[in-house]
């Protein structure tokens, strides 16, 4: 991605570095493609299997397994900013050949990841009890929900070790090995999941369906690992206090971040669990579900570039991370934009076609999500930067700013209008955060905030809404249309609605030579490069 070519005004970059020009910019591109292709496969298993689980499990157990799923999250946030230290010291060490360095971070990882697997199965052992008691789980579903939490507990556990293994391989520039693993994976928990819902099996079968997979991802991404790089390896004395001060300072603050991802897509599903109902629980499952899977497209472009920022951090190259991001940041945009704007457009529609009529709390749900989450992607590219460069401390603060705001304003909107208070509460705390960032953060890069609204952010942003008020108006989201559409009805509409949307979009941004069409043909012919080695890395700076 740092090889696009420059927005008007900006500095001619030089030749190696356009998109083809060195194993960086090839590799960048080719990850963040096959990211996508990995996600579209857990995508589309999702939306298949989704309406035969609520038919199955009932709205009460299908909001009963969505908080469970909250436990992945535990561990995902509580990790103390390991999985993101391992991706940007693996790159860095790999790139200035510290073999030492390399054994010291991944022997860290295993230790801290294993002490909070016990922990966390303790703790739900301990007050599991009392966590139901919050949720109001009914007197017969009770049984089942303290089982499967249990089991939830310990078995994502091992979800931990299998993305220990892919923030590993990220760091090593071969995320395209990694989503072979993940797409291998999610067939086998989507093909396990369908059978145990066959034979009658409940959320505890479900539970243990997960953490099968999970540990048969586990072992393929470490037998990777030692093709890959042989000299990462268990070191247990390779650690020196310089080395643990650095990794620790930097972990601490990216368990703040954690901690803020927890809050913003999390902490709704608790609350509204304990302070409305569990069926107010599955219908904001939905919408979060169905923007999560579409946010994809944008957000799977930024994970290939905090190694890549890393590498370039570590040789110096200041000028090449200022490209860098004005140019991810084209790429990203011109993507996410119209994914939020057209979920705003067409969600009624989607969720007719799909679940039928009666489901309009998740739809609204869907639409604040991709409100939402159209603002955070401001703070996309540099988030990835500033880990990248060893300065999280620039993300954290924000992501401190927007936890605050939000537990405040669901404390104060839910009581009074229920789901409509968790999103708006959502939507204004998240938003007044990133926008905060993208100020400091331009402060920090030296970047000149003017232009780059001028020049990056306000093309793709006016294509996507006049694409998005076309697609609105023909699946008929502006009128009454919908309101005794069938389902077929619906779907024709939905279809229309996101071509029509989609084809507009694109073309304004071809007219207007945001992009073009060689520019886009050259990226994604650089799938079929290879991996970065050392020296190629290290030659290519």
């Amino acid at each position: 991605m740092s090889g696009a070519p420059a927005p008007p005004g900006a500095a001619e970059p030089d030749p190696r570095h356009r998109p083809g020009g060195d194993p960086i910019s090839r590799q960048i591109a080719r990850n963040s493609i096959l990211n996508l292709v990995g996600r579209f496969t857990q995508v589309a298993g999702w939306v298949v299997i989704a309406p035969y689980m609520l038919h199955q499990l009932g709205a009460d157990r299908f909001g009963l397994w969505s908080l469970l799923t909250v436990i992945s999250g535990l561990y995902m946030t509580f990790d103390l900013g390991v999985g993101s230290a391992l991706t940007k010291f693996v790159a860095e060490y790999r790139a200035t050949g510290d073999q030492a360095a390399l054994r010291a971070v991944f022997s860290m990882g295993v230790i801290l990841y294993a002490a909070l697997g016990l922990l966390i199965v303790a703790g739900f052992a301990l007050f599991g009890g009392r966590l139901l008691d919050l949720f109001k789980v009914t007197p017969e579903l009770r049984p089942e929900a303290g089982r499967a939490m249990l089991v939830a507990a310990a078995v994502y556990g091992l979800l931990n070790l299998y993305m220990l293994t892919a923030s590993v391989l990220t760091g090593l520039h071969r995320m395209d090995v990694w989503n072979r693993i993940s797409i291998g994976v999610t067939l086998l928990q989507l093909a396990g999941v369908f059978l145990v819902l066959r034979i009658g099996g409940g959320l505890v079968a479900l539970m243990l369906n997960t953490g099968v997979t999970l540990a048969i991802g586990a072992l393929l991404g470490w037998l990777a690992i030692r093709r890959l790089a042989p000299e990462i390896g268990f070191d247990f004395g390779a650690f020196t206090p310089r080395l643990f001060t650095r990794l620790t300072r930097y972990s601490a603050a990216l368990q703040v971040i954690n901690l803020g991802v927890l809050v913003q897509f999390q902490l709704d599903k608790v609350l509204l669990g304990a302070m409305v109902s569990l069926a107010a629980v599955a219908s904001f499952e939905f919408g979060l579900r169905v923007v999560s899977a579409l946010w994809s497209l944008p957000s799977l472009l930024l994970p290939p570039l905090i190694p890549a920022a890393a590498h370039l951090a570590a040789v110096g190259d200041q000028e090449r991370l200022r490209r860098l991001y004005r140019r991810a940041s084209r790429y990203v945009l011109a993507v996410a934009f119209p994914v939020a704007a057209g979920m705003i457009a067409v969600a009624p529609a989607l969720y007719r076609a799909w679940l039928g009529p009666g489901h309009d709390d998740a739809a609204r749900a869907a639409t604040a999500l991709a409100a939402m989450l159209g603002i955070n992607i401001l703070t996309g590219v540099g988030s990835a930067l500033v880990r990248g460069m060893g300065r999280p401390g620039l993300e954290a603060r924000y992501q401190v700013i927007a936890i605050v705001l939000h537990l405040g304003f669901s404390l104060l909107l839910i009581p009074r209008f229920g789901l409509t208070g968790v999103l708006w509460a959502l939507v204004a705390s998240t938003s007044i955060g990133s926008l905060y960032f993208v100020w400091t953060f331009h402060r920090f890069l030296g970047e000149p905030l003017g232009s780059f609204l001028r020049g990056v952010i306000a093309p793709p942003l006016a294509a996507a809404v006049l694409g998005a008020v076309l697609g609105a108006a023909a699946s008929g989201a502006l009128g009454s249309g919908l309101a005794d559409a069938s389902r077929t009805e619906a779907l024709i509409r939905l279809g229309l609605g996101g071509v029509l949307m989609a084809g507009a979009t694109l073309g304004i941004l071809l007219l207007t030579r945001f992009l073009s069409v060689g520019e886009l043909r050259e990226l994604f012919g650089m799938i079929r490069s290879r991996g970065i080695t050392p020296e190629a890395a290290r030659s290519s700076a």
